[in-house]
């Protein structure tokens, strides 16, 4: 009697283990993946997640820059968003930084497209324990400046 149940906990185990080592299944739409690698054919390191309800984010290599783009279920093109070096910045938007944000380090540079084809740039900035993100347009204008937000990991340092 003990040996049947040894058996059956075992299989039973087995099932268990199994069922959670499948693999979650791909929610995103074919249209979405299509119109991505038409779009990025050089993408290396694709992840595909589920950005909200209807639009689903990839995230990629393209030229040794880290990507990431937005695409919503019917394949339409909704954003894009790269990592660039402070020396990729626009003169206009190095202006404004030297001009009105004297001191600060700046860190997690974008430049962001979204599907109409407008250009923005967005950034951490950085002096002493000021940290705010910024944003400007190609031409150096000042979008929005805030207060940056904390991380879960920062959160938990500061208490």
């Amino acid at each position: 009697m003990k040996m049947k149940r040894l058996m059956l906990l075992i299989v039973c185990m087995a099932f268990v283990v199994f069922a959670i080592a499948q693999k979650p299944k791909d929610e995103t739409p074919a249209a979405a993946k299509t119109a991505f690698a038409a779009k990025y054919p050089g993408a290396q390191k694709v992840k595909w997640s589920v950005e909200k309800p209807g639009e689903f984010e990839v995230e990629f290599v393209l030229n040794k820059a880290e990507s990431s783009a937005l695409f919503d279920a019917t394949g339409k093109f909704l954003e894009s968003e790269v990592e660039i070096k402070e020396a990729e910045l626009p003169q206009g938007i190095k202006a404004t930084l030297a001009k009105d944000f004297i001191g600060f380090k700046l860190d997690e540079i974008e430049k962001s497209t979204d599907g109409k084809g407008v250009v923005t740039f967005e950034m951490e900035a950085a002096k002493g324990k000021e940290k705010l993100v910024i944003s400007f347009d190609g031409a150096g204008k000042l979008l929005s400046k805030a207060p940056a937000k904390a991380e879960k990991g920062e959160e938990k340092e500061k208490k």
